[in-house]
C-alpha cells in the first residue's frame, strides 16, 4: 500500500507554513465494488482518507479543491476563533481511521465557520458517512441524512456548476438517499429530475444507473403502500 501513496507539498493560506500531506495515486487503485450512492470501494487503499489537507502548525482545513482558496474575511475569522486555540499535530502521515474521520470533522467545522455553501457541506458528510460505513459504525446514517438535508438544500437554493458538484449528480444523490430512508415517492420525484435533465444524456451510465434505481423505488414504494 505504501507505493500507492506519495507526498504532496502544500502552502497553507493560513500560515504560510509549508507542510507534506498524503496522496493517493489513484491511476493504480483497483475497484472491489460501487456503491448504489456513488461510493466506490477500492481493494487497497481509499482515497477518501487523503483528500482533506490540514495544517498542522495552525489547523486550516479543507478538501483539497478548496484549500488554497480563504478569503481575507475568513482569514480573520479564523485567526479569531481557531488559529490561536490549535495545538499543533500532523496529519501528514500515512492516516489511521481515526485521524481520517478527524480530518472531516475539522473539514466540516471549518466549513460551518465560513457558511460555506450546503452542497460543500452536503458532501463532506456524504464522504465522512461512507469512511463510517468502511468500518461498519452506525453514525454513517447520522452523517447521510445531514448529507441529504444539506444536497437537498443546494439543490434548490446554490447554483450547482462544478465538476463534482453538479445538479444532475447532487440530484441522484438527492434521490438515492431518500430510497435508502425509505421515502420512496420522494425519491421517484428526484431520480425523475434527474432523468428529465437536458445534460444526462451526456452522462450515459448514470442515465442507466437511475433507470434502475427508479424502477427499484417504485417497486419498493408499491411493496410499501400495499403492506400499509
Amino acid at each position: 500500500m505504501e507505493a500507492l501513496l506519495y507526498d504532496k507539498t502544500l502552502n497553507c493560506p493560513v500560515c504560510r507554513r509549508d507542510f507534506k500531506s498524503k496522496k493517493v495515486r489513484s491511476r493504480k487503485l483497483m475497484i472491489a465494488e460501487k456503491h448504489d450512492d456513488l461510493n466506490i470501494v477500492y481493494k487497497e487503499v481509499n482515497p477518501l482518507h487523503y483528500q482533506i489537507f490540514v495544517c498542522p502548525e495552525c489547523g486550516y482545513t479543507g478538501t483539497e479543491g478548496e484549500f488554497e482558496d480563504i478569503s481575507p474575511v475568513h482569514k480573520k475569522i479564523f485567526d479569531d476563533q481557531v488559529r490561536y486555540k490549535w495545538k499543533e499535530r500532523n496529519y501528514g502521515e500515512k492516516r489511521k481511521i481515526e485521524e481520517v474521520i478527524e480530518t472531516y470533522k475539522l473539514a466540516l467545522l471549518t466549513a460551518q465557520l465560513f457558511r460555506k455553501p450546503k452542497s460543500y457541506i452536503g458532501n463532506i458528510c456524504l464522504k465522512l458517512a461512507w469512511v463510517y460505513r468502511e468500518i461498519g459504525d452506525h453514525k454513517e446514517e447520522e452523517f447521510l441524512r445531514y448529507a441529504l438535508t444539506n444536497l437537498q438544500d443546494a439543490y434548490q437554493q446554490e447554483k450547482l456548476d462544478h465538476a463534482s458538484i453538479n445538479e444532475i449528480t447532487t440530484a441522484y444523490i438527492v434521490a438515492e438517499l431518500n430510497r435508502r430512508f425509505e421515502n420512496y415517492k420522494e425519491a421517484i420525484v428526484w431520480y425523475t429530475k434527474v432523468l428529465d435533465n437536458p445534460e444526462i444524456k451526456n452522462h450515459r451510465q448514470l442515465q442507466l444507473k437511475t433507470r434502475e434505481q427508479w424502477r427499484l423505488a417504485k417497486e419498493e414504494y408499491d411493496q410499501h403502500k400495499n403492506a400499509v
